[in-house]
């Protein structure tokens, strides 16, 4: 047995040398595709901050057997012609694996281009059931939307809920209707929806008359966190004495920052825990704070996981990282730890992650409960 693993030994530092394992080997590229520039897109420069602390962080480590990541980042604008021009310009750069988007609509259109081209979509900011169960190039380590939709019908009907109403922006729909669609089948309670185009611009006046004219018990805002934190305003200056709820897309920063004191209460619905208790969550902390002067955000945190996923099921693909059908078969046979908890993704790149009612309070998230 001894004699056996030498041999294997030999043989993989052989590879190694065949193909220049070095620090100074040749980078492997990776895309990463957010809108830097459009509607929201300041929230992106954590989701960036976080990529690029992870890749520091992995070539320091020695990159992937020897040789050094390179993150080539295009701004995909928001828009439907930035999108499909930005991960256009990350394929023919040879990168195996794009990372993106910001959201379930871009990801969703950037979709079909990527994968046609034989090439990894890996996203931590998806979770629309329309690209779930499907035997693909797409992994994301955020779940889908049939799992939040158990969550908030756990949490209305352990909290006595019996009427919602829900604030969509249906600049993200296939987030943002989706979400309700799941919402619905787990609930039984009374729902009305006010829908509002955070691209074309919010009439407050008008959209929280009509949020008000329900009569619901809670409101669920399926909105960014400038959005939300806006609506709680405009809410509580109208005198609303109902609950507010809201989602993983609003749960960052900026959520307080619009919202001051009047998300004080707000409970979100998440798989991200407030802060996590072990080294690499506190190096990434640490480490975030000292080169980009930014405290440590879910939004970064995704990204610095999927970064370091993705990485590790790179080094596992001997001798070529870049083997893009090694990389899915690693993916969905592998499990992985890293400061964000276990991730276990299934045969179609879907995960199962425990589910959270995180709450703001005295301007800060905390842990409220398990719900799933």
């Amino acid at each position: 047995m001894n004699f056996l693993k030498h041999i294997i030994f030999i043989f993989l530092l052989g590879i190694c040398f065949s193909t220049g394992c070095s620090k100074e080997g040749h980078p492997i590229k990776l895309g990463l595709s957010l809108n830097l520039s459009g509607y929201s897109g300041a929230s992106a420069e954590n989701i960036k901050a976080g990529a690029l602390l992870a890749v520091e962080a992995i070539n320091r480590r020695g990159g992937i057997n020897g040789r050094p990541l390179k993150l080539i980042i295009r701004d995909d604008k928001n828009t439907k012609e930035g999108i499909l021009k930005a991960d256009k310009s990350l394929i023919e750069a040879g990168c195996p694996v794009i990372i993106g988007h910001n959201n379930s609509q871009n990801t969703f259109i950037a979709y079909p281009l990527v994968t046609s081209h034989k090439r990894i979509l890996f996203t931590a900011y998806s979770a629309t059931t329309r690209l779930s169960g499907k035997d693909d190039l797409f992994f994301r380590t955020s779940v889908d939307n049939s799992l939040f939709g158990k969550a908030f019908g756990r949490l209305f009907k352990d909290e006595g809920i019996g009427s919602i109403v829900f604030l969509l922006d249906v600049s993200n729909p296939t987030f943002s209707e989706d979400l309700r669609e799941e919402v619905s089948k787990n609930f039984d309670g009374r729902i009305s929806t006010v829908r509002i185009n955070s691209r074309t611009g919010i009439d407050w006046d008008r959209t929280v008359e009509r949020l008000m004219a329900t009569r619901a018990e809670a409101v669920v805002m399926v909105t960014e966190g400038i959005s939300t934190g806006i609506a709680a305003q405009k809410l509580k200056l109208k005198g609303y004495n109902g609950r507010y709820f809201a989602t993983l897309w609003a749960h960052g920063p900026s959520l307080i920052a619009y919202g001051s004191k009047a998300v004080e209460g707000m409970e979100i619905v998440t798989f991200l825990k407030p802060e996590y208790d072990n080294s690499m969550f506190r190096e990434f902390s640490y480490e975030i704070l000292r080169e980009f002067s930014l405290r440590p955000s879910p939004k970064a945190a995704r990204a610095y996981e999927a970064l370091f996923i993705l990485a590790d099921a790179m080094q596992r693909c001997v001798p070529s990282p870049e083997d893009v059908m090694c990389i899915k078969r690693h993916l969905v046979s592998d499990s992985y730890n890293f400061l964000l908890g276990p991730v276990r993704f299934d045969k179609f790149g879907d995960v199962l992650r425990p589910i959270y009612d995180v709450q703001v309070k005295n301007q800060k998230f905390v842990l409220k409960r398990r719900l799933l």
